[in-house]
């Protein structure tokens, strides 16, 4: 039979809390690993795995500190992780490192101190090109550091041959990769600024890493470029690896293209040579050209000092001329003056008089306004009695008129013919005031007190010692 333990039996909260001291325990460290699967809560904090390939520890940083990381990690970043402690949750038996602070690591690392120093020299001038030294068009020597044996050497020197062999080559090899690299190449650049005929400097060095170019990011062989009496140019490293130095210094960026920034090519020289010389032997065929031309200019300006001869003595010949043309102008600036003077005067007299006629105008505004105003007054008073007396006046003009009216309705209707029986004769709207007038055959109109009639007269009786008698009464004239 198995024998009874004598250790007490404990509660899973008893023992998950003796976890968590001992984890407590195992204290802060600085873990290196690579980022997977970061993501964040919905509350702001921030998951991800650290990982080293074999094992994997889940890592979280609080909400409060995120904004402090000097890196936010990314799904495969090489990082070191600032661990404060592990951190068991019991609720639901969870093991997690509580992290304070996330950096890259390697590469990474390099390439952003890379970044900052970059952006650091370029704030301070050194990576502006208007500030580097001028490349010389024939170098007398060409400096080249590079590493001894190395295949950029070997690449530089062949550019070089092969495109301007003229020119002299003084190689110091030198460190290229690791801590001692930096001081290394500055001591070679000093010793080639101190060659009399080293007229340009190349440091060369192939591709690599970041890691096998870290020297190339040195802060102090980035001034030391800056600050060489001799123009560098920097053929180190890849366009997509580019170090510090390349900033600073002409860059060429592989080592075979720096013979093209340092040296001119043969093969362009000896085209330039070949249309300089068949230029000077075209200006030498011209030369004969040009002494006919020349002598033909020589006939030319004797003929000219003979010409000179006679503008002379016509020049003496027109003096009064100039005289009068001089005495003309004169005359013409007093004239413009004095017509500027009259001008003025004018001008000054116009204003003088818009003001007085602007002042008796407005004064003469002001007394009529003043009468008119006062006009208007009496005139308003007056129609103002006017209309007080008008209804008066007018009921006593209407009934004049009705009684003036009436008397003369009466009259007419007592001297109305009609009325007693009588008939009016007329011809074409002119009354007949007597026989003589008519003539047999002709019609006649009649009036009636009631309506009207046409007649034909038959028959014309005119009595004696009346013939004549109505012929002098005027056609308008009635007998009652």
């Amino acid at each position: 039979m198995p024998q009874a333990s004598s250790t007490r039996t404990l509660s899973v909260s008893e023992y998950a809390a003796l976890i968590g001291r001992a984890l407590r325990a195992v204290g802060p460290a600085a873990l290196e690993g690579e980022v997977q699967r970061p993501s964040r809560s919905s509350s702001g904090m921030l998951w991800f795995s650290l990982t080293d390939g074999e094992a994997v520890l889940p890592c979280k940083v609080f909400r409060s500190q995120v904004a402090a990381l000097e890196h936010e990690p990314k799904e495969g970043d090489l990082v070191v992780v600032a661990v404060d402690r592990p951190d068991l949750w019991s609720q639901a038996g969870k093991l997690d490192l509580i992290v304070s602070q996330v950096r890259l690591a390697g590469e990474g690392e390099l390439l952003r101190r890379r970044e900052e120093l970059i952006a650091r020299l370029r704030a301070e001038g050194l990576c502006d090109p208007e500030r580097r030294r001028a490349l010389p068009r024939f170098p007398r020597a060409v400096g080249v550091i590079a590493g001894a044996g190395s295949d950029a050497l070997a690449d530089v020197i062949r550019a070089l041959r092969d495109r301007w062999p003229a020119a002299d080559i003084l190689t110091c090899p030198s460190l290229v990769q690791g801590k001692a690299a930096p001081l290394a190449l500055i001591d070679a650049l000093a010793r080639l600024q101190e060659h009399p005929r080293v007229d340009v400097v190349i440091i060369a060095r192939g591709g690599g890493s970041v890691a096998d170019l870290a020297c190339f990011d040195d802060e102090r062989l980035a001034r030391a470029i800056f600050a060489s009496a001799l123009p560098v140019v920097c053929a180190v490293g890849h366009t997509e690896n580019n170090p510090v130095c390349n900033h600073v210094a002409w860059a060429a960026y592989t080592p075979s293209r720096s013979a093209e920034l340092v040296v001119p090519a043969r093969e362009e020289i000896l085209r330039e040579i070949a249309h300089m010389g068949a230029s000077l032997r075209s200006a030498a065929g011209r030369v004969p050209l040009l002494a006919e031309r020349v002598e033909s200019l020589r006939r030319q300006v004797a003929a000219g000092a003979a010409l000179g001869h006679r503008l002379a003595l016509l020049r003496e010949s027109a003096a009064p001329l100039r005289t009068a043309q001089e005495h003309l102008a004169r005359l013409r600036e007093t004239t413009v003056r004095e017509g500027e003077r009259l001008a003025r005067a004018c001008r000054r007299q116009l204003a003088d008089h818009e003001r007085d006629y602007g002042q008796a105008l407005a004064r003469l505004l002001r007394e009529s306004s003043r009468d008119l105003r006062r006009r208007l007054r009496a005139a308003g008073e007056e129609l103002a009695e006017w209309g007080q007396a008008l209804p008066v006046r007018t009921r006593r003009a209407l009934a004049r008129s009705g009684s003036e009216a009436l008397a003369l309705a009466r009259l007419i209707s007592a001297q109305d013919f009609r009325r007693r029986g009588w008939v009016l004769a007329h011809r074409a709207d002119r009354p007949l005031r007597s026989a003589c007038e008519l003539h047999r055959g002709e019609e006649i109109d009649l009036t009636f007190r009631d309506g009207s009639a046409s007649a034909a007269v038959r028959k014309v009786n005119v009595q004696e010692g009346q013939r004549g008698e109505g012929e002098g009464r005027a056609p308008g004239d009635l007998q009652t």
